[in-house]
């Protein structure tokens, strides 16, 4: 290889590596099972995940809201991209609005106002609460969609869940309960 193409050679990894450097991989999680990576380019507005999910939904980009795992702030099209935002965490898109919650337990029930971005454990620690479960059974309950058996993880947001629906039922039940008796 002569030096005119040793120096063409550098020159195309040298764009193909800053090309690389500029796109930041964001996971994305849509819905209860929907998750996926989004690629972003270094300068472009967060804002753009909403603007992908809003068109595959045929939904108005003001109907969504994307959230940071672990915040409670919305984020706006003013965050943009680059090498000091924290795209390796888990990004969440939900539907505007809060969730209308009931919770059955035994005969009761309770409702209350929750932020789609909310995780079951708040739902679960608020159930517990208000159906004044003596604490040192707490640890036995779990949440499941009312009328199933299947316990739901309690990282996961109220929003997933819900989907477009402003309502949700849950009910608030006792899990595997060990008592030391061999099988």
């Amino acid at each position: 290889m002569g030096t005119h193409e040793m120096e063409h050679a550098d020159d195309h990894r040298a764009v193909k590596g800053a090309v690389a450097a500029h796109n930041f991989s964001v996971p994305v999680k849509t819905g209860l099972s929907e998750e996926r990576i989004v690629t972003l380019c270094e300068g472009q507005s967060v804002t753009t995940i909403l603007q992908i999910i809003s068109v595959e939904r045929g939904c108005a980009i003001e109907e969504l809201v994307l959230v940071r795992e672990g915040e409670d702030e919305q984020l706006i099209e003013a965050m943009l991209v680059d090498a000091d935002y924290p795209h390796q965490r888990r990004h969440h898109v939900h539907h505007v609005g809060q969730v209308a919650v009931t919770i059955y337990y035994q005969a009761g029930e309770h409702r209350g106002e929750f932020k789609r971005r909310e995780p079951l454990e708040k739902l679960l620690a608020w159930a517990i609460e208000v159906f004044n479960i003596d604490p040192s059974m707490a640890t036995e309950f779990e949440l499941a969609r009312h009328g199933q058996k299947e316990e739901l993880p309690l990282t996961e947001h109220v929003g997933h869940l819900a989907g477009r629906q402003h309502e949700l039922a849950l009910d608030l039940v006792r899990g595997d309960i060990a008592n030391g008796s061999c099988l």
